[in-house]
């Protein structure tokens, strides 16, 4: 259960915080995700925040309508989807550029190569500003079948998650089996999800992630780490 007294200041406006044995999650939500303790889930792109903030809190999502990309991306060869990882100092014009050198990496039409720079640079904009991150460890990948079969936490600060194409993470309670229990919550794409690791000061909470099962194509997968070689 999410401790509200844990907050400091009040709750955003337009964010949704789902309780154990709550109702159907309500609007800003497009969608009505089922309730997993320890994950927070917003209409907006503070839920990064509050995951990193909140004790209670493992993960952040933020459960967006697909940005446009998503579709280009959909209609996009494999052959040309983008692959390739930097790290980077975390100021906005840093972060843009390492945008365009990842996507540059691929052979993507000129709009559907500018309207994912665009968006990139967006969500990791806003992850290193709520991270507080100096650091970003950035890698933009082409997966093929499931990255990750086991249920398990990252040994990192903290790390954003957002599947541009194909399905998303996929989470569950610390009490899953971790080798072959089912998913609890999947992500679609375009939502962006923001996950505690052991380095977090509070801790990787008690909610475990892995790849998305059964997935015959490939994915392209943003992910970012917060600060990789902090052993804070």
């Amino acid at each position: 259960m999410i401790d509200t007294a844990a907050i400091r200041r009040p709750v955003p406006p337009k964010v949704v915080i789902l309780h154990p044995h709550a109702g159907a999650a309500t609007d800003p939500l497009r969608a009505h995700p089922p309730h997993l303790p320890g994950v927070v889930v917003t209409g907006c792109d503070r839920a990064p925040g509050l995951a990193l903030a909140m004790r209670d809190t493992a993960i952040g999502i933020w459960w967006r309508d697909p940005p446009p990309v998503v579709a280009l991306l959909d209609q996009a060869p494999e052959t040309a989807l983008p692959d390739g990882r930097l790290t980077v100092e975390a100021d906005s014009a840093m972060i843009a550029a390492a945008a365009q050198k990842l996507v540059g990496t691929g052979h993507l039409e000129p709009p559907t190569a500018q309207a994912l720079i665009a968006d990139i640079t967006r969500v990791l904009t806003r992850f290193a500003a709520m991270s507080r991150a100096h650091h970003l460890a950035i890698r933009l990948e082409v997966v093929s079948g499931p990255a990750c079969r086991r249920f398990h936490q990252d040994h990192v600060r903290a790390r954003l998650l957002c599947s541009y194409r194909g399905p998303g993470t996929e989470l569950a309670p610390a009490t899953v089996d971790r080798d072959a229990g089912p998913a609890a919550l999947c992500l679609g794409a375009g939502h962006v999800a923001v996950l505690r690791g052991h380095r977090h000061p509070l801790g990787a909470g008690r909610v475990l992630h892995r790849s998305p099962q059964g997935v015959t194509g490939k994915r392209l997968l943003l992910a970012a780490d917060a600060d990789p070689d902090c052993s804070c």
